[in-house]
């Protein structure tokens, strides 16, 4: 029943407010168009802790302070870990890629497990290891997902160990990344999440495929003439958030989100505080399912891309910037501008450093369509006025052979038509028509 599509994914934040006598929970939007920075900072220390967890992972998970803190203190497993074992570490370890998802290499009860390196999204277990590491259940939680179906969620505790050095009392949120082919090559065995942010310096350098930490950020490379930005703080789960600007008089913040397969995908509010300040260039429509989760699959909904004229964070100008349309807050950086920046992330001094690593526009060619993968190979969004919806594409369309290849939804199906997808020109069958071949082209030209 899950649907998984690489071009976006819902989300929605949950901040938990904890007060002397009770616990209240409330959806916040995190945009804050047209406002000063010091503002968004002053709206979040009237809470005395916070508690920003984003619905992610294909809108899996939300936490609900019902069920997980309906007490007056912040659980134990929320304060007494992540926790770093031994003396001062360093870690330089490879990284893998399969679409725009960074994939490490975990010692997870002493056997080699791969997790999905997200720094939007708590850590995550599959629930197979933890059934096979019988790890013990210390909390749990009940959220609606990103449509409103209801997920819950055990949480358990664990150590691993990446590149040699161990980490303890780790945090993990339970879910099923078997069900289907789709989880089980998308994620694999867990998320490597933000919460261990906390612990220093970690760099993410797609250009020479590492991943690197350190206590001391000045011992990382790609630090020297680096861009530094403000890094912002709000507690458990410690994603990375920035300043993000779309126009003098439209200003807000953001999520630096690996997981979210885009350059940079903006909320409703953002948008329509960009166009207001004259921040958007064009617009362009399309209609299919924005993803799905543990729940089940999006409805078919109208689907947005918006022209940025100029996207900064912090003092980094990105120029011309083409943003996907998101449902609901927060906006999110996504893992395409990873393949133009190294990015170090810094909590310990509130920064975050970027530094250039390949030239290139932020507005990517397209076919015009995005997959999704359920039952089996579809199509997701067909956009207006694009090859694909000349060639006839409809969301829910079946894909049976991409350049010439037969398509099953197997892993070896998922990375043929993600190959496919990465090519400059894709030929596809369906059930009732075929397109030979569909070239990229930009979606908004000049």
């Amino acid at each position: 029943m899950t649907l998984i599509n690489e071009n976006q994914k819902p989300a929605r934040v949950i901040t938990l407010r904890y007060k002397k006598q009770k616990v209240q929970a409330e959806l916040v939007d995190m945009d804050n168009h047209s406002a000063r920075p010091g503002d968004f900072r002053h709206y979040l220390n009237e809470r005395l802790i916070m508690v920003n967890c984003v619905s992610r992972i294909f809108g899996l998970l939300v936490l609900s302070a019902g069920t997980v803190l309906a007490q007056e203190a912040p659980p134990k497993w929320m304060t007494e870990g992540p926790k770093l074992v031994g003396p001062t570490k360093t870690i330089d370890v490879p990284l893998t890629v399969r679409g725009t998802k960074q994939y490490v290499t975990v010692d997870l009860g002493g056997k080699p497990r791969r997790f999905v390196v997200d720094t939007g999204s708590p850590s995550m277990i599959s629930s197979a290891l933890v059934k096979e590491l019988g790890l013990e259940t210390i909390g749990r939680s009940q959220g609606m997902d990103a449509h409103g179906v209801i997920i819950e969620s055990e949480i358990v505790q664990s150590r691993l160990k990446l590149g040699g050095v161990e980490f303890s009392n780790v945090p993990m949120f339970a879910a099923d990344f078997q069900a289907s082919a789709a989880l089980s090559y998308f994620i694999g065995d867990g998320v490597l999440g933000s919460e261990l942010l906390k612990l220093g310096a970690w760099q993410i350098d797609l250009k020479n495929l590492r991943l690197r930490y350190s206590q001391d950020v000045t011992t990382l490379p790609n630090i020297k003439g680096a861009t530094k930005i403000r890094l912002y703080d709000f507690g458990y789960p410690h994603a990375p958030i920035m300043d993000v600007r779309f126009a003098p008089h439209a200003r807000s913040k953001a999520i630096f989100d690996t997981g979210s397969p885009t350059c940079f995908a903006i909320s409703p509010a953002d948008f329509n505080g960009a166009i207001k300040a004259g921040g958007v260039g064009g617009t362009i429509t399309g209609n299919g399912s924005a993803g799905g989760s543990l729940g089940g699959q999006a409805p078919d909904r109208q689907q947005l891309q918006a022209e940025l004229k100029t996207v900064s964070i912090g003092e980094l100008d990105l120029g011309r910037v083409a943003a996907m349309g998101r449902a609901s807050a927060p906006s999110l950086i996504g893992a395409r501008l990873l393949e133009h920046f190294i990015v170090t992330f810094d909590l310990q001094s509130n920064t975050a450093f970027f530094l250039k690593c390949a030239d290139g526009p932020l507005m990517r060619p397209s076919f015009g369509f995005s997959l999704a993968f359920d039952k089996q190979i579809s199509v997701a969004v067909v956009w207006d006025n694009s090859p694909a919806a000349a060639a006839g594409l409809h969301p829910g369309t079946h894909i049976t052979t991409v350049n010439g290849e037969k398509l099953r939804l197997t892993s070896e199906g998922i990375r043929k038509a993600i190959t496919a997808m990465a090519g400059q020109e894709i030929r596809l069958e369906w059930e009732g028509g075929s397109a030979d071949p569909l070239e990229k082209t930009l979606v908004f030209e000049r």
